[in-house]
Protein backbone atom coordinates (compact mmCIF):
# COMPACT_ATOMS: atom_id res chain seq x y z
CA UNK A 1 0.00 0.00 0.00
CA UNK A 2 1.37 3.46 -0.82
CA UNK A 3 1.40 5.38 2.16
CA UNK A 4 0.92 9.03 0.38
CA UNK A 5 -0.11 10.79 3.15
CA UNK A 6 1.43 11.79 6.50
CA UNK A 7 0.53 13.95 9.42
CA UNK A 8 3.12 15.92 11.13
CA UNK A 9 3.29 16.84 15.06
CA UNK A 10 3.86 21.05 14.62
CA UNK A 11 3.38 21.63 17.99
CA UNK A 12 3.87 20.04 21.32
CA UNK A 13 6.28 17.57 23.18
CA UNK A 14 6.62 15.11 20.37
CA UNK A 15 6.95 18.11 17.88
CA UNK A 16 8.56 17.26 14.14
CA UNK A 17 7.56 13.54 14.42
CA UNK A 18 5.78 12.40 11.30
CA UNK A 19 3.25 9.10 10.79
CA UNK A 20 2.26 8.33 7.20
CA UNK A 21 -0.59 6.58 6.35
CA UNK A 22 -2.89 6.27 2.70
CA UNK A 23 -6.05 4.80 1.24
CA UNK A 24 -8.37 2.58 3.07
CA UNK A 25 -6.27 2.96 5.90
CA UNK A 26 -7.29 4.12 9.52
CA UNK A 27 -4.14 5.72 11.50
CA UNK A 28 -5.29 5.47 15.38
CA UNK A 29 -3.79 8.42 17.17
CA UNK A 30 -3.01 8.89 21.07
CA UNK A 31 -0.52 7.87 23.53
CA UNK A 32 -1.58 4.43 24.33
CA UNK A 33 0.73 1.60 23.31
CA UNK A 34 -2.51 0.40 20.96
CA UNK A 35 -2.34 3.62 19.06
CA UNK A 36 -0.58 3.83 15.61
CA UNK A 37 1.27 6.81 16.70
CA UNK A 38 2.26 6.55 21.00
CA UNK A 39 2.18 10.37 21.15
CA UNK A 40 4.08 11.11 24.52
CA UNK A 41 1.29 13.75 25.47
CA UNK A 42 0.34 13.22 28.90
CA UNK A 43 -3.04 15.61 28.11
CA UNK A 44 -3.49 12.56 25.14
CA UNK A 45 -6.35 9.83 25.71
CA UNK A 46 -4.64 6.36 25.07
CA UNK A 47 -6.81 6.39 21.83
CA UNK A 48 -7.63 10.05 21.12
CA UNK A 49 -9.19 10.25 17.60
CA UNK A 50 -8.82 8.56 14.10
CA UNK A 51 -7.72 9.67 10.48
CA UNK A 52 -9.02 7.69 7.90
CA UNK A 53 -8.76 7.82 4.06
CA UNK A 54 -12.34 7.39 1.92
CA UNK A 55 -12.51 7.47 -1.48
CA UNK A 56 -9.49 9.93 -1.49
CA UNK A 57 -11.27 11.83 1.03
CA UNK A 58 -9.62 12.67 5.11
CA UNK A 59 -11.95 11.91 7.58
CA UNK A 60 -11.19 13.35 11.35
CA UNK A 61 -13.00 11.39 13.97
CA UNK A 62 -12.89 11.89 17.95
CA UNK A 63 -12.39 8.33 19.79
CA UNK A 64 -14.01 9.85 23.09
CA UNK A 65 -11.19 11.23 24.27
CA UNK A 66 -11.49 13.04 27.66
CA UNK A 67 -10.12 16.95 26.60
CA UNK A 68 -11.31 16.88 23.06
CA UNK A 69 -10.27 16.94 19.23
CA UNK A 70 -10.29 20.36 17.77
CA UNK A 71 -10.85 21.85 14.27
CA UNK A 72 -10.63 25.66 13.26
CA UNK A 73 -11.15 25.95 17.33
CA UNK A 74 -14.16 23.91 17.84
CA UNK A 75 -14.71 20.77 19.55
CA UNK A 76 -15.74 18.34 16.80
CA UNK A 77 -18.72 16.08 18.26
CA UNK A 78 -18.78 14.31 14.25
CA UNK A 79 -16.34 13.09 11.90
CA UNK A 80 -14.71 15.68 9.73
CA UNK A 81 -13.34 16.02 6.18
CA UNK A 82 -10.04 17.65 5.80
CA UNK A 83 -7.73 18.59 3.37
CA UNK A 84 -3.92 18.93 2.50
CA UNK A 85 -2.61 21.61 5.04
CA UNK A 86 -5.25 20.81 7.71
CA UNK A 87 -4.68 21.79 11.19
CA UNK A 88 -6.66 20.36 14.29
CA UNK A 89 -5.23 20.29 18.20
CA UNK A 90 -5.63 17.21 20.27
CA UNK A 91 -4.21 17.35 24.08
CA UNK A 92 -1.21 19.68 24.00
CA UNK A 93 -0.28 18.80 20.38
CA UNK A 94 -1.00 20.30 17.47
CA UNK A 95 -0.95 17.99 14.68
CA UNK A 96 -1.17 19.20 10.24
CA UNK A 97 -2.02 16.40 7.56
CA UNK A 98 0.20 16.64 4.60
CA UNK A 99 0.59 15.44 1.33
CA UNK A 100 4.17 13.62 1.25
CA UNK A 101 4.16 14.36 -2.66
CA UNK A 102 4.05 18.24 -1.97
CA UNK A 103 5.88 18.89 0.71
CA UNK A 104 6.72 22.62 -0.56
CA UNK A 105 2.89 23.86 -0.27
CA UNK A 106 2.97 27.15 1.18
CA UNK A 107 1.77 26.38 5.24
CA UNK A 108 -2.03 27.07 5.97
CA UNK A 109 -1.67 30.07 8.56
CA UNK A 110 -5.45 30.66 9.28
CA UNK A 111 -5.98 27.57 10.43
CA UNK A 112 -3.21 28.05 13.26
CA UNK A 113 -5.90 29.73 15.35
CA UNK A 114 -6.89 27.84 17.65
CA UNK A 115 -7.86 29.24 20.81
CA UNK A 116 -8.34 27.54 23.68
CA UNK A 117 -6.27 26.61 26.27
CA UNK A 118 -3.26 27.97 23.84
CA UNK A 119 -2.63 30.53 21.25
CA UNK A 120 -0.76 28.77 18.20
CA UNK A 121 1.52 30.81 15.54
CA UNK A 122 2.51 29.90 12.60
CA UNK A 123 5.31 27.12 12.44
CA UNK A 124 7.94 29.79 10.99
CA UNK A 125 8.04 31.87 14.71
CA UNK A 126 10.69 30.33 17.22
CA UNK A 127 9.52 26.54 18.13
CA UNK A 128 7.61 25.74 21.65
CA UNK A 129 9.55 22.81 22.52
CA UNK A 130 13.27 23.14 24.15
CA UNK A 131 16.10 23.25 22.54
CA UNK A 132 19.05 22.05 22.73
CA UNK A 133 22.21 23.56 24.66
CA UNK A 134 23.94 26.15 23.84
CA UNK A 135 26.77 23.88 23.41
CA UNK A 136 24.71 21.22 21.66
CA UNK A 137 24.72 20.45 17.86
CA UNK A 138 22.23 18.71 15.83
CA UNK A 139 18.21 18.65 15.25
CA UNK A 140 15.60 19.33 18.28
CA UNK A 141 15.25 16.85 20.13
CA UNK A 142 11.12 15.91 21.30
CA UNK A 143 10.87 16.89 25.19
CA UNK A 144 10.67 13.55 26.56
CA UNK A 145 14.01 12.66 25.42
CA UNK A 146 15.24 14.98 28.70
CA UNK A 147 14.30 12.34 30.81
CA UNK A 148 16.92 11.05 32.56
CA UNK A 149 19.34 14.47 32.11
CA UNK A 150 20.48 16.65 35.32
CA UNK A 151 20.04 20.48 36.16
CA UNK A 152 22.62 21.09 38.47
CA UNK A 153 21.36 18.29 40.77
CA UNK A 154 18.12 17.81 39.93
CA UNK A 155 17.24 14.55 37.69
CA UNK A 156 14.61 14.81 35.41
CA UNK A 157 12.49 11.42 35.52
CA UNK A 158 9.85 11.61 33.26
CA UNK A 159 7.66 14.51 31.82
CA UNK A 160 3.72 14.14 33.73
CA UNK A 161 2.53 17.36 31.91
CA UNK A 162 2.61 20.32 29.34
CA UNK A 163 1.34 23.44 30.48
CA UNK A 164 0.38 27.06 28.97
CA UNK A 165 4.32 28.41 29.19
CA UNK A 166 6.97 25.61 30.55
CA UNK A 167 7.18 21.64 30.96
CA UNK A 168 6.96 19.52 34.41
CA UNK A 169 8.69 16.67 35.01
CA UNK A 170 8.64 14.57 38.02
CA UNK A 171 12.32 14.70 39.14
CA UNK A 172 14.72 13.92 42.28
CA UNK A 173 16.87 16.18 44.39
CA UNK A 174 19.99 13.61 43.96
CA UNK A 175 22.06 15.97 47.00
CA UNK A 176 18.89 15.88 49.31
CA UNK A 177 17.32 12.55 48.42
CA UNK A 178 13.96 14.09 48.04
CA UNK A 179 11.35 14.44 44.82
CA UNK A 180 10.65 17.80 43.32
CA UNK A 181 8.64 19.20 40.79
CA UNK A 182 11.15 20.48 37.54
CA UNK A 183 9.53 22.98 35.52
CA UNK A 184 10.85 24.07 32.55
CA UNK A 185 9.99 27.11 30.60
CA UNK A 186 9.09 26.58 26.75
CA UNK A 187 12.06 28.67 25.05
CA UNK A 188 9.67 30.95 23.07
CA UNK A 189 8.64 32.71 26.53
CA UNK A 190 12.32 33.54 26.78
CA UNK A 191 14.35 34.30 23.28
CA UNK A 192 17.37 36.25 24.47
CA UNK A 193 19.67 36.19 27.03
CA UNK A 194 18.19 39.55 28.89
CA UNK A 195 14.74 38.19 28.92
CA UNK A 196 16.25 34.64 30.41
CA UNK A 197 18.23 36.60 32.98
CA UNK A 198 14.82 38.22 34.59
CA UNK A 199 13.07 34.67 34.41
CA UNK A 200 15.61 33.68 36.76
CA UNK A 201 15.56 36.19 39.06
CA UNK A 202 11.91 36.23 38.94
CA UNK A 203 12.22 32.53 40.01
CA UNK A 204 15.20 33.71 42.70
CA UNK A 205 12.81 35.44 44.52
CA UNK A 206 10.96 32.77 45.21
CA UNK A 207 13.69 30.89 47.39
CA UNK A 208 13.48 32.36 50.53
CA UNK A 209 9.91 32.64 50.70
CA UNK A 210 8.59 29.26 52.95
CA UNK A 211 5.02 29.52 53.73
CA UNK A 212 2.14 26.20 54.48
CA UNK A 213 0.46 27.26 51.63
CA UNK A 214 2.74 27.94 48.94
CA UNK A 215 4.66 25.74 46.58
CA UNK A 216 8.09 26.35 47.80
CA UNK A 217 11.08 27.21 44.94
CA UNK A 218 14.05 24.83 46.08
CA UNK A 219 16.31 25.91 42.94
CA UNK A 220 16.04 27.99 39.79
CA UNK A 221 18.77 28.62 37.06
CA UNK A 222 19.22 28.21 33.69
CA UNK A 223 21.47 25.05 31.00
CA UNK A 224 21.99 26.39 27.77
CA UNK A 225 18.89 27.88 26.34
CA UNK A 226 16.85 25.90 29.67
CA UNK A 227 15.09 27.94 32.39
CA UNK A 228 14.38 25.99 34.91
CA UNK A 229 13.09 25.72 38.52
CA UNK A 230 12.83 23.05 41.04
CA UNK A 231 9.69 23.36 43.28
CA UNK A 232 8.54 20.83 46.10
CA UNK A 233 7.12 18.41 44.87
CA UNK A 234 3.22 17.68 46.29
CA UNK A 235 1.52 14.66 46.14
CA UNK A 236 -1.63 15.36 45.10
CA UNK A 237 -4.80 16.90 42.69
CA UNK A 238 -4.74 20.37 40.92
CA UNK A 239 -8.09 22.32 41.97
CA UNK A 240 -8.92 22.07 37.87
CA UNK A 241 -9.06 18.28 38.25
CA UNK A 242 -11.43 18.58 40.81
CA UNK A 243 -13.80 20.81 39.15
CA UNK A 244 -13.90 18.27 36.31
CA UNK A 245 -14.79 15.71 38.39
CA UNK A 246 -17.51 17.71 39.95
CA UNK A 247 -18.99 18.54 36.27
CA UNK A 248 -21.59 21.52 35.37
CA UNK A 249 -24.10 21.29 38.00
CA UNK A 250 -22.05 19.53 40.93
CA UNK A 251 -21.17 20.90 44.05
CA UNK A 252 -18.41 20.26 46.26
CA UNK A 253 -19.14 20.61 49.83
CA UNK A 254 -18.90 24.19 51.15
CA UNK A 255 -16.82 23.14 54.06
CA UNK A 256 -13.99 21.70 51.39
CA UNK A 257 -14.48 24.83 49.72
CA UNK A 258 -14.11 26.96 52.68
CA UNK A 259 -10.44 24.95 53.31
CA UNK A 260 -9.47 26.49 49.77
CA UNK A 261 -10.65 29.81 50.54
CA UNK A 262 -8.88 29.83 54.10
CA UNK A 263 -5.81 28.17 52.53
CA UNK A 264 -4.72 30.29 49.54
CA UNK A 265 -6.37 33.26 51.50
CA UNK A 266 -3.36 32.89 53.63
CA UNK A 267 -0.86 32.10 50.61
CA UNK A 268 -2.15 35.87 49.24
CA UNK A 269 -1.18 37.58 52.20
CA UNK A 270 2.10 36.26 52.66
CA UNK A 271 2.50 37.31 48.81
CA UNK A 272 0.97 41.15 49.86
CA UNK A 273 3.53 41.36 52.55
CA UNK A 274 6.25 40.56 49.98
CA UNK A 275 4.48 43.11 47.43
CA UNK A 276 4.01 40.14 44.93
CA UNK A 277 0.65 39.98 43.02
CA UNK A 278 0.21 36.71 41.37
CA UNK A 279 -1.88 37.64 38.64
CA UNK A 280 -2.88 33.69 37.61
CA UNK A 281 -4.71 32.67 40.22
CA UNK A 282 -6.54 29.56 38.98
CA UNK A 283 -8.10 26.10 39.46
CA UNK A 284 -4.87 24.53 37.92
CA UNK A 285 -2.51 26.94 39.87
CA UNK A 286 -3.61 25.74 43.71
CA UNK A 287 -3.03 21.74 44.39
CA UNK A 288 -4.18 19.66 46.83
CA UNK A 289 -2.50 17.73 49.19
CA UNK A 290 -3.47 14.12 49.50
CA UNK A 291 -1.85 13.79 53.17
CA UNK A 292 -3.44 16.74 55.06
CA UNK A 293 -5.80 17.88 52.51
CA UNK A 294 -3.66 21.17 52.78
CA UNK A 295 -4.45 23.51 49.87
CA UNK A 296 -1.01 25.29 47.87
CA UNK A 297 -0.61 27.87 45.78
CA UNK A 298 2.00 27.41 43.13
CA UNK A 299 3.31 30.02 40.16
CA UNK A 300 3.36 32.54 42.73
CA UNK A 301 5.75 35.11 40.52
CA UNK A 302 5.52 32.99 37.26
CA UNK A 303 2.40 35.56 35.48
CA UNK A 304 4.66 38.54 36.32
CA UNK A 305 8.12 36.79 35.38
CA UNK A 306 6.40 35.87 32.03
CA UNK A 307 4.87 38.96 31.56
CA UNK A 308 8.65 40.55 31.67
CA UNK A 309 10.11 38.32 29.15
CA UNK A 310 8.01 40.43 26.67
CA UNK A 311 7.75 37.03 24.21
CA UNK A 312 6.56 38.69 20.63
CA UNK A 313 6.70 35.08 19.13
CA UNK A 314 4.68 34.05 21.40
CA UNK A 315 1.59 36.42 21.31
CA UNK A 316 -0.80 38.39 18.96
CA UNK A 317 -2.21 41.73 19.93
CA UNK A 318 -5.28 40.78 21.62
CA UNK A 319 -3.47 37.41 23.42
CA UNK A 320 -3.15 36.85 26.89
CA UNK A 321 -0.79 35.16 29.33
CA UNK A 322 -3.94 34.20 31.96
CA UNK A 323 -6.95 32.24 31.93
CA UNK A 324 -9.72 34.52 30.68
CA UNK A 325 -12.59 32.82 32.59
CA UNK A 326 -10.46 33.72 36.23
CA UNK A 327 -9.30 36.88 35.19
CA UNK A 328 -10.01 40.29 36.12
CA UNK A 329 -10.85 42.96 33.71
CA UNK A 330 -8.06 45.08 34.84
CA UNK A 331 -5.52 42.45 33.98
CA UNK A 332 -6.87 42.82 30.33
CA UNK A 333 -6.71 46.45 30.21
CA UNK A 334 -3.55 47.64 31.84
CA UNK A 335 -1.82 44.45 33.64
CA UNK A 336 1.04 46.83 34.02
CA UNK A 337 -0.93 48.95 36.98
CA UNK A 338 -2.65 45.74 38.91
CA UNK A 339 -2.64 44.95 42.64
CA UNK A 340 -3.41 42.04 45.34
CA UNK A 341 -7.30 42.98 43.86
CA UNK A 342 -6.94 40.96 41.19
CA UNK A 343 -5.76 37.74 42.55
CA UNK A 344 -8.66 38.02 45.26
CA UNK A 345 -11.02 37.78 41.78
CA UNK A 346 -9.58 34.98 40.75
CA UNK A 347 -9.59 33.15 43.87
CA UNK A 348 -13.35 34.10 43.99
CA UNK A 349 -14.34 33.02 40.80
CA UNK A 350 -12.18 29.74 41.70
CA UNK A 351 -14.57 29.01 44.43
CA UNK A 352 -17.26 30.02 42.08
CA UNK A 353 -16.14 27.17 40.05
CA UNK A 354 -15.80 24.34 43.07
CA UNK A 355 -19.26 25.00 43.82
CA UNK A 356 -20.79 24.99 40.83
CA UNK A 357 -18.45 23.30 38.23
CA UNK A 358 -17.48 26.38 36.11
CA UNK A 359 -16.54 29.58 36.55
CA UNK A 360 -18.96 32.54 36.99
CA UNK A 361 -17.74 33.65 32.80
CA UNK A 362 -17.10 31.09 30.56
CA UNK A 363 -14.29 32.91 28.00
CA UNK A 364 -11.93 31.41 25.65
CA UNK A 365 -10.60 34.58 23.48
CA UNK A 366 -10.77 38.26 23.92
CA UNK A 367 -13.81 38.62 21.14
Amino acid sequence: MTKRLKVSVIDGPDRGREFAFGDNQTLMIGRGSDSDTKIHDPALSRIHCSLQVLDRQIVLSDCESSSGTFLRGMRITSPQALTHGSVFKIGDSVLRIEDKQQLDAPTISADLSLGLQENFRPVSAPSTLLQATATTSGPMRPVHELEGETFLRFRLDNLISTGRNSFIFKGYDTKRDRLVAIKILKPQMATTDAQRERFIRAMRTMLPIVHPNIVRTRKAGRKGDYCWAALEWVDGISVSKLIESIGVGGMLPWQEVWRVAVHITRALDEASKRRIVHRNVTPSNILRRNQDHSYLLTDLILARALEYTDAPALTRPGDVLGELAYMAPELLLDSSNVDGRCDQYGLGATLYALLSGKPPYTAIDLA
